[in-house]
């Protein structure tokens, strides 16, 4: 009893680490699509916090604004002014905090002057309270004449927040502060959070993908060894029915070999000597006519024709073919034997009912563009009705009792017949059948 075939340890490992592979390029490209979101929201929290601190700068009374600078005390009516417009602005853009920076002479620090913030904030701000101002931006300030923004601040006092700024000119064009905008971006954690929460459906739907790719891999992969096995199941029996004529054949040489023995040594015993030597050459002849019939290039095809001839000659048919000098090594020996041990099995079979002479003849030919095997017999035609259902599974014109109830060696022929694209004739008449099949040369 054979075992079942086992699966093979290297696809299972081939599947598994492709299911690992995909499941960590769905992971990275949830983190890469995070990071450009996140990033895409920074940058435009960046530009609208930018555009809103130039807008200021650029509106807000800076006449106002320098007499403020020369008396900095909440008192005045340059500082409400100025606070009023800030606050209108801060609710206008929806920013954090809104406030003028006043730089130091070294351009190293800055100091909030006016600040405009939340109604809620509990915080106060005090003229001239120091504050965290790089160096980088206030060079982009007074060289770059540009607006700057920082990257997202974590605060326990003011939250998560980005900061930006404009710079303050005055009528002259002259730069006499900065106007900074903190803008709230808690907003993008939470636009964060729901691009991962969107992206479980996809996660989940890419897992489910690689489950059914790993499933329909495994099904081929099964689909795979069955034909396999079906197909190496087919030609071992092919080659079995082929060793089994071959032991036949064997047994046969063997039991004749044992009775021309037996024949030859009775005549010398008796001193029948002439009669001996004839003996002795018609055995010769015979056996020279077998080695010329065998000469074929094609080695499978050889052995065949051989063990035919051995069973053909056992049930007294004459067995004529013609030598093949061509290999037709470009089809499989094993499709060679299916077609023409079938074929000559039938012909066989047939020419052993035939009332008269009982022959097979066997004829090859090759060319440029096909390969030809014409095997003809004697004995019962092949009725219309019949050439109809030859080449179905499982039907023949033999009895019950002849053919063992198979009926499938027509059928083999057929099926490797059609995997090259080829063709069958099949011609009945006057007591004598031919099949021919020609295949195209690939």
């Amino acid at each position: 009893m054979t075992s079942p075939h086992p699966k093979n340890p290297r696809v299972l490992i081939i599947m598994l680490v492709s299911g690992i592979l995909v499941l960590i390029l769905t992971c990275v490209s949830i983190a890469i699509s995070y990071f450009n979101t996140m990033q895409s929201v920074r940058l435009s929290i960046a530009n609208q916090s930018m555009k809103a601190a130039s807008t200021v700068a650029d509106s807000l009374d800076v006449d106002a604004y320098q007499e403020f600078l020369r008396n900095p005390v909440k008192e005045t009516p340059a500082y409400k002014r100025i606070e009023q417009q800030l606050n209108q602005a801060r609710e206008q853009f929806g920013l954090l905090y809104l406030y003028t920076i006043q730089i130091s002479e070294d351009r190293q620090s800055g100091r909030a002057m006016i600040v405009a913030r939340p109604p809620n904030a509990q915080q106060n701000f005090d003229i001239g309270i120091p504050i965290v101002l790089s160096p980088e931006h206030v060079q982009m300030i007074y060289e770059g004449s540009s607006a700057y923004y920082s990257d997202i601040i974590r605060d326990p006092d003011y939250g998560v927040y980005m900061s930006a700024g404009a710079p303050l000119r005055d009528r002259e064009g002259k730069i006499i502060g900065i106007i900074g905008v903190d803008t709230d971006v808690a907003i993008i954690e939470d636009i964060g959070n729901d691009v991962v929460r969107s992206s479980i459906p996809v996660f989940a739907i890419q897992g489910l993908f690689v489950v059914v790719l790993i499933f329909l891999i495994l099904c081929m992969e099964r689909w795979y060894q069955r034909a396999i096995k079906e197909a190496v199941g087919e030609t071992e029996e092919t080659y079995q029915d082929e060793l089994r004529s071959v032991i036949c054949s064997m047994r046969s040489i063997r039991h004749d070999f044992v009775n021309h023995m037996q024949v030859l040594y009775g005549l010398i015993e008796c001193g029948y000597y002439p009669k001996a030597r004839d003996y002795v050459q018609s055995l010769l002849k015979e056996t020279k006519l077998l080695d010329l019939t065998v000469r074929f290039a094609n080695p499978a095809l050889m052995v065949l024709l051989h063990t035919k001839w051995e069973q053909a000659k056992s049930k007294q048919i004459v067995m004529q073919f013609e030598e093949c000098s061509d290999p037709i090594d470009n089809i499989p020996s094993i499709d060679l034997i299916k077609i023409l041990s079938n074929l000559i099995d039938n012909a066989i079979d047939a020419a052993e009912l035939a009332d008269g002479e009982k022959r097979v003849s066997i004829y090859f030919c090759c060319d440029e563009d096909h390969v030809i095997f014409r095997v003809e017999n004697t004995g019962p035609e092949i009725t219309p009705e019949q050439r109809a259902r030859i080449f179905e599974n499982g039907y023949t014109t033999k009895t019950e009792k002849k053919c063992g109830g198979r009926g499938t060696g027509l059928s083999i022929v057929d099926s490797v017949v059609h995997k090259y694209k080829g063709k069958i004739e099949v011609w009945s008449e006057r007591g004598i059948t031919r099949f021919t099949v020609r295949l195209p040369v690939k």
